[in-house]
């Protein structure tokens, strides 16, 4: 079931990715990258539509009817480690482990096909935060250009491990009729599921995403509007 998004005016119309990769709206997106390189690098291996579970996020609490409330909790990605036993693509020391070997950049979030307002404001709260060192969460508004091979023309950060509360906004202005996505990623080597606890997660809840200017949008699915790529794991 899709829910209206708490963005004034913004209504969730339709979904494009299968049930597996939406839940009540939140879409996960997995963009993998080779060991050392992370996302300011040039190993970009592929990205694609995933499960939330897969990508390891769990809507804890959903309010029917709206995002405002929704509390999701963020982990590390671990089924690619789990599901690939002696698989050196996904493990460290010649696919024996104990380690991942690709850095992951998990994404959960709503997403609007056609920007027609002016701005955008994302806040929150974050109920606690336990994530290892060694991963990083963000809350973020992106908006990609679909006229510029989906070029991230603009891209708003709150890291997530500060604070209690967090709110970003957007001047979407001159930027009408591009792609919307506002939600949450977590960064870091894909884990073995053996270090869950150690590993930790965060806590988040929505509390407001506001948009002055009353409009609508369809939901769709960022697997089918970014990418050709169907979902996919490497396996052994």
């Amino acid at each position: 079931m899709l829910k209206k998004l708490s963005l004034v005016g913004l209504l969730s119309v339709a979904g494009l990715l299968s049930n597996s990769a939406r839940a009540e709206g939140w879409v996960g997106f997995m963009n993998v990258f080779s060991t050392g390189s992370g996302i300011a690098g040039n190993g970009y291996q592929f990205g694609s539509g995933w499960g939330l579970a897969d990508v390891k996020t769990t809507v804890v609490t959903s309010n029917t009817g709206t995002y405002i409330g929704d509390q999701l909790r963020l982990e590390p990605n671990y089924n690619t480690y789990a599901d690939n036993p002696n698989d050196a693509y996904w493990r460290n020391n010649g696919g024996a482990g104990p380690l991942g070997n690709k850095f992951m950049e998990a994404n959960t979030f709503v997403e609007t096909g056609s920007i027609s307002v002016g701005s955008i404001n994302f806040s929150g709260s974050i109920d606690s935060y336990t994530l290892a060192s060694e991963f990083t969460a963000i809350a973020f508004i992106k908006v990609l250009n679909p006229a510029n091979s989906y070029s991230i023309d603009v891209f708003e950060t709150y890291n997530l491990n500060s604070g209690s509360q967090f709110s970003l906004n957007a001047d979407l202005s001159a930027h009408a009729g591009k792609i919307l996505q506002v939600g949450y990623a977590v960064y870091g080597i894909n884990s073995n599921p053996a270090n869950t606890v150690a590993n930790g997660s965060v806590l988040v809840t929505a509390t407001a995403a506001a948009i002055p200017e009353p409009s609508s949008f369809a939901l769709i699915g960022a697997g089918a509007a970014l990418f050709a790529a169907s979902f996919r794991r490497r396996r052994a």
